[in-house]
């Protein structure tokens, strides 16, 4: 038998807060990946939900993932001559639009993203458009929240907290039609 990294600790109380809200009808969980990477020795869990009353005319999807790399595992597993500041998870929040937004509605979006999240967080935004031969284009808009550090295993019930921050963002963002 193992210890469970901080890793797998923090991946439970994250998924036990996100399928709470979606059993008391607040949110919809409509994706989650679980991923092992072998290549480098990483693990991944992302999460994606969007509200159980979508948001008209276009639905707004909400992802929180957590990642850990070799450094982040090792700096917990091995002896204490490793360095403790490695030890933890990076967690990134997603929200994203099937729309290309326009300048103003964007920042309009990253100030109250701001609010919500604090004006110490990393609040960015990516406009694309995918074209092809065969189909309409298909244009997205995407607003990451990155906290700069890594969270460790005494923040865990922060975990809890930004499962509401996510929800509260996705419902800030009322896209005209």
């Amino acid at each position: 038998m193992f210890d469970p990294t901080a890793f797998e600790n923090m991946k439970v109380v994250l998924e036990g807060a996100v399928y709470d809200r979606d059993f008391i009808g607040d949110i919809l969980v409509i994706n989650r990946e679980d991923i092992v990477n072998l290549a480098n020795m990483s693990r991944s869990y992302k999460i994606e939900m969007e509200l159980k009353e979508s948001l008209a005319p276009i639905s707004v999807i909400g992802v929180i993932e957590l990642h850990a790399s070799l450094q982040n595992l090792s700096s917990e597993l091995l002896d204490s001559t490793i360095n403790e500041t490695h030890s933890g998870c990076t967690v990134n929040i997603f929200i994203s639009f099937p729309k290309k937004l326009d300048e103003v509605t964007a920042e309009q979006f990253l100030i109250d993203l701001e609010k919500i999240w604090g004006d110490q967080r990393i609040i960015t935004v990516t406009t694309s458009e995918t074209v092809s031969k065969k189909v309409q284009p298909v244009h997205s808009s995407l607003f990451k929240v990155s906290f700069g550090r890594l969270v460790k295993e005494e923040q865990m019930e922060d975990l809890e907290d930004m499962v509401e921050y996510l929800i509260q963002s996705i419902k800030a963002m009322k896209i005209p039609g």
